[in-house]
Parts: structure tokens; C-alpha cells; sequence
């Protein structure tokens, strides 16, 4: 199936989240939203719970397996070749529980500083590289819910005008700086002159005892 979205980092997958929750929607192929979410939930608790479990891998399969992830990543998604091993798992037929078990994975892998589970396929990961592992993921099983037309582009409006947005108020702020920066130039040369005025050497009056030249 083709996909569109680009979900690089935890809070890319939270924010479609969000949308995916908000709209009205409806299921692709055999695949319910319990589905979905318990499987990217379980992906993301697997990744921060099995710590220490040491997969038990051969150095070729080592060597595979980075291959395998550096070939993911500059795909950037599943295709044929690299399909998701398990999937999809049983359908439990609570999608508010299931729901609220990936929100609270996806919290839980943000609070977690490592160390981090070996993955079965690829081997050792650092958070970074999982977190990547989990976009593409969620970006795969995000594809299987069909999202209705105008509640989708309300939000990717939405989403638009916020960027919008926050580039004025970014260039308003620069503007606005440089503005500064130059009225403070216009001033400066004036007090500057001032201070050396008043630190320039007095003219020693004829009434002065000595006129500068030191006691006599």
C-alpha cells in the first residue's frame, strides 16, 4: 500500500495519533484499530522492557542485520522484502484499552534514557535509531486506517496555518531584533563622543595655585 507520511520521531507518531484519534475512520483489509495500536504499543514496550535479553545471533546474522536496518532506513518504509514478522496480532476487541496502552508506551519510550533491548532482526539499537524503527512502524500500520477526506484536511490545514504561524511570529521576533540592534548603532556614537568629553583632561585655569605643574 502506499504511504505518505513521513514519522520520524516519537512526537511525529503522537501528533498523527492525535489526528487518527480526532477523525472519523474507518479499517483497511482485515486490520482493526485494536490492532494497530496494540502492536505499535507492544513494538515500543518491547524496546525499552527487554533489556538485557541478549538475542542470540551469529556474527554473520550481526552483519545482516545492519545491513538490513541501513537498507530500512534509507527506504523508509516496509515493503515485500522486509515485512513485519507476527502481524497482525490478535484482535482483543477493546480499542480504548489498546488505545491507552500505546499512549502510554509511546510517554513511556520518551522518559527512557537506556539503556535499550536488542532488536531480533537488527541487533543492537540506540534510542535514536529505535525511534526510527518505531516511526516507520507506526507509519506502515497507520496506513491500514482509512481517515474520512474533510476531517483530514481540516487537520492537515490546521497544521499548516500553526507552521505558518510560528514562521512570522520567528521572522516578526528577527525583525524586530535587527530593529533594535540599529536604533542602539544610531545612539552610540553620540554617547560615546559624551564620555569622551567628559573624560578629556581639564583645561587648567590661571586661577588654578599651581596650573598643573605639580607643587612648588
Amino acid at each position: 500500500m502506499k504511504l505518505t507520511l513521513k514519522l520520524k520521531t516519537i512526537d511525529d507518531i503522537e501528533r498523527e495519533l492525535s489526528i487518527i484519534v480526532a477523525c472519523e475512520k474507518k479499517q483497511k483489509a482485515d486490520v482493526t484499530l485494536t490492532q494497530v495500536y496494540d502492536f505499535l504499543a507492544e513494538s515500543i514496550e518491547l524496546s525499552i522492557q527487554r533489556i538485557g535479553v541478549a538475542n542470540k545471533i551469529s556474527t554473520v546474522n550481526k552483519l545482516l542485520g545492519k545491513y538490513k536496518f541501513a537498507k530500512l532506513i534509507s527506504k523508509g518504509a516496509y515493503t515485500k522484502a522486509s515485512q513485519i514478522p507476527g502481524f497482525p496480532s490478535k484482535d482483543l476487541g477493546d480499542t480504548e484499552s489498546a488505545l491507552l496502552r500505546l499512549k502510554t508506551s509511546l510517554t513511556a519510550f520518551k522518559l527512557h534514557s537506556g539503556p535499550f533491548a536488542e532488536h531480533s532482526v537488527f541487533g543492537e539499537l540506540d534510542k535514536k535509531q529505535w525511534e526510527r524503527i518505531h516511526g516507520i512502524l507506526a507509519m506502515f500500520l497507520f496506513g491500514y486506517i482509512q481517515l474520512y477526506g474533510d476531517e483530514k484536511l481540516r487537520f492537515a490545514k490546521e497544521r499548516e496555518l500553526k507552521k505558518e504561524k510560528a514562521f512570522a511570529d520567528k521572522k516578526h521576533h528577527h525583525h524586530h531584533q535587527q530593529q533594535k540592534k540599529k536604533d542602539d548603532h544610531d545612539t552610540k556614537p553620540s554617547g560615546h563622543n559624551n564620555r569622551k568629553w567628559k573624560n578629556k583632561k581639564k583645561t587648567h585655569h590661571k586661577g588654578n595655585k599651581n596650573q598643573g605643574g605639580g607643587s612648588r
